[in-house]
């Protein structure tokens, strides 16, 4: 009888070891794709804030192409434009 008791209860013990190793294993795999969508998130955040931080405002925007560029580019009017249609034989 206490064979048979004690062989019972190691079969539990594996049934509930083998269990317990399977969720923790869903629940790990769950924990590394949240980190790696809060890695991502956190990137786009920074990515943004960056944007953010430069342009704010259209002044910003001109000091910075005074400060980098000088006068290198001039203002073309609407009108100026010219539309490339790929199309067109030359």
């Amino acid at each position: 009888m206490k064979k048979y008791l004690f062989i019972f209860l190691i079969v539990t013990l594996i049934i509930f070891t083998s269990i317990i190793k399977t969720t923790t294993r869903e629940l790990e795999t769950k924990i590394f794709n949240s980190e790696e969508k809060i890695k991502i998130l956190t990137a786009k955040k920074e990515l943004i804030l960056l944007q953010n931080h430069y342009l704010t405002s259209p002044q910003k925007l001109f000091k910075l192409k005074e400060k980098l560029f000088g006068n290198k580019f001039k203002v073309l009017e609407l009108k100026q434009l010219k539309y490339l249609n790929y199309n067109e034989k030359k």
